[in-house]
């Protein structure tokens, strides 16, 4: 029985080099970053830190997810609160009903969706999109992008989501920001029918990440380690992602 529980909630003595290696290089880097901000930057609260655990939980939830064990949403589940807790701290309350109205129930309605079509009730089988659900999803997805990063440029819309006016930034980087965020529903709704195509999505939305990450941290200042850890931790699911593509053709 115990033997039962830890492989449906762990896994790690089943995780291969390369899984464990991908879950250390995260930790080791985001941690040194993580004490380079305190000691040298002269941050230390519980923000940065929750931020940094519930790093690690999302890892290890994709790493999962590309072995295809429904127990990666358990982890999922743990990241999102966490990440609903660093906005609910910082006042961004658009995250917090991103992470804590869509994330939370979005996991849980997809472990129920994998839990269903499972044999043993710890591997789900992957599922194959059709030729009209790609056009459908591609002109849905591009539409949406283009008009919500029109809206992020409007000083009304900051207002009511920011509080604020945001501080401006390049055509580019709305793009990115409105890809990141449409991509990510699209994913998610991948991820409930186990579309094996929910990899391809996954890079994009960690390349787009990692491009919107980067423009930030150029624009802020290489200082900005914040900026740096979830670069850091895009390119650890990049490849995390690269891996789920040819672990869910098998």
């Amino acid at each position: 029985m115990n033997k039962n529980w830890r492989r449906k909630i762990l896994f790690f003595s089943e995780w291969n080099l390369l899984e464990k290696g991908l879950l250390l290089a995260n930790f080791i880097v985001t941690f040194c970053l993580l004490i380079y901000q305190c000691i040298v930057g002269n941050v230390n609260d519980w923000k940065t830190w929750l931020a940094f655990v519930a790093n690690i939980f999302n890892i290890v939830s994709v790493i999962l997810a590309t072995k295809k064990h429904i127990s990666c949403f358990i982890w999922g589940l743990l990241a999102v609160i966490g990440f609903g807790g660093v906005a609910f701290g910082s006042q961004a309350t658009g995250n917090v009903i991103l992470y804590w109205i869509f994330y939370i129930p979005a996991q849980l309605f997809a472990l129920y969706l994998w839990r269903k079509n499972s044999n043993d009730k710890i591997q789900v089988k992957p599922t194959t999109i059709n030729g009209w659900q790609i056009v459908v999803t591609m002109v849905c997805t591009v539409g949406f992008i283009i008009l919500f990063s029109w809206i992020e440029t409007i000083n009304k819309f900051q207002s009511f989501w920011y509080g604020k006016n945001i501080v401006a930034y390049s055509t580019l980087t709305y793009i990115l920001d409105a890809a990141v965020l449409i991509l990510s529903i699209v994913m998610t709704i991948f991820t409930w029918c186990r579309f094996k195509e929910r990899w391809y999505i996954s890079v994009l939305v960690d390349t787009c990440q990692i491009a919107l990450w980067s423009a930030i941290v150029y624009h802020k200042g290489i200082s900005d380690i914040s900026g740096w850890i979830m670069i850091i931790s895009s390119i650890t699911m990049m490849i995390s992602a690269i891996y789920g593509v040819f672990n869910w053709q098998k």
